[in-house]
């Protein structure tokens, strides 16, 4: 029996991926495995393990590494223990393939570990561009470590055949995130803002910020430049999450604690868990932050985000994704501009039918057929 391996590094990932690992344990004819990050079991991110053991799904595999401390030295510790770790991991029940998404230093330890065992890695939203963060190296990073690919949109297959990929092995699928969203029983409005007392009379804007980790901007002025901003919306009632753990990760969380203490126009909700998250996005009237959700999923809850700074940068939006300078006068106006607005198309450019069974099929096609041992470098020709 063939096992496949699905990683996951905190709630970003597991609620994209969460509906396919359900899928794939229902097949008799492989095992799946599922290997937990660290993040999931910290406290300071909202345990979302949690939310794991709620779905019923079985983790194979825990990390019992925990980083508080956020900075660039200690996420470089972080990452060598990782690969320590993931080792042991990998080899006690080492899988023939293993599933990895996106762009975390987390998710870059485990495909670091799985090239060096020699168990091949499928890449999922690889050839995506976001030049504000370290991120964007480290998905290409990852895509060349990769020997297959589930892409989310035709460009980004371009991309991937630009660093050599080859072309067979490039599957594009679309966003299992925008699917599962599609496919989501919402919570109502009335009971989901009643249970976190949320006002109905008012413009609802739901908060994502993360650190801009490549910016001519220090990091811990940018979350000063957004909380300032923030307080200057009056009328709008802000539903803040908690960002991920990046540089200054950990900061950024204490500044926005601090900010919701002295705001009574705002309410903090830790990690919301994909029910939630994807019922709030439906209800709310904007999307502010930098959070890759407001660009990828935004547009099939047919509400407008407006993406901050240039964290994003490099991504293709919907004609419903606006972006504005992290700049405060900017922030305020952009904000109340958006919500003016009539009239907007909410098409997704990441939207595809049947995502879910395109992956499912590509991944037991290849793991039918035979595994090649190197993967070459394909060039383009001129």
């Amino acid at each position: 029996m063939k096992r496949i391996g699905v990683y996951t590094g905190n709630r970003a990932d597991y609620g994209i991926l969460k509906n396919l690992i359900f899928e794939l344990k229902e097949l008799k004819s492989i095992k799946t495995l599922l290997y937990t990050g660290g993040a999931h079991y910290s406290s300071l991110f909202g345990n979302t393990y949690k939310e794991i053991i709620k779905d019923r799904i079985r983790i194979n595999f825990k990390s019992n590494l925990r980083i508080n401390n956020i900075n660039n030295t200690e996420i470089l510790n972080f990452f060598s223990k990782s690969i320590a770790e993931n080792t042991k991991q990998l080899k006690r029940k080492k899988p023939d393939v293993v599933i990895i998404l996106g762009d975390r230093y987390e998710a870059y330890a485990f495909a670091i570990t799985a090239f060096f065992l020699n168990i091949k890695i499928i890449h999922i939203h690889g050839g995506e561009l976001t030049q504000g963060a370290f991120d964007d190296s480290i998905r290409h990073s990852i895509s060349k470590l990769s020997d297959y690919h589930f892409v989310t949109h035709k460009k980004y297959k371009k991309r991937l055949v630009q660093l050599g990929e080859s072309r067979k092995n490039i599957f594009m699928v679309g966003s299992l995130g925008v699917e599962s969203f599609v496919k989501f029983k919402k919570i109502p409005k009335k009971i989901l803002f009643k249970k976190h007392k949320i006002p109905l009379s008012k413009k609802i804007a739901l908060v994502t910020f993360h650190p801009e980790t490549r910016s001519k901007i220090k990091i811990k002025k940018q979350i000063q430049i957004l909380l300032s901003s923030l307080k200057n919306l009056k009328n709008i009632f802000l539903i803040i999450t908690y960002n991920n753990p990046d540089t200054y990760g950990d900061y950024y969380i204490k500044q926005i604690i601090k900010f919701n203490k002295n705001n009574n126009n705002s309410t903090i909700i830790k990690s919301m868990g994909s029910e939630n998250y994807y019922s709030f996005l439906t209800h709310v009237d904007l999307v502010i932050g930098n959070s890759s959700s407001g660009i990828i999923e935004a547009p099939s809850a047919k509400t407008p985000t407006l993406d901050i700074g240039d964290r994003q940068l490099g991504r293709i939006k919907s004609s419903s994704v606006f972006n504005c300078k992290l700049q405060k006068n900017q922030i305020i106006k952009m904000s109340y501009k958006i919500l003016k607005k009539k009239n907007l198309s909410y098409k997704n450019e990441y939207y595809k039918k049947n995502t879910k069974k395109l992956v499912v099929k590509a991944i037991l096609k290849i793991l039918k057929s035979k595994l090649i041992p190197n993967k070459k470098f394909h060039d383009i020709k001129f």
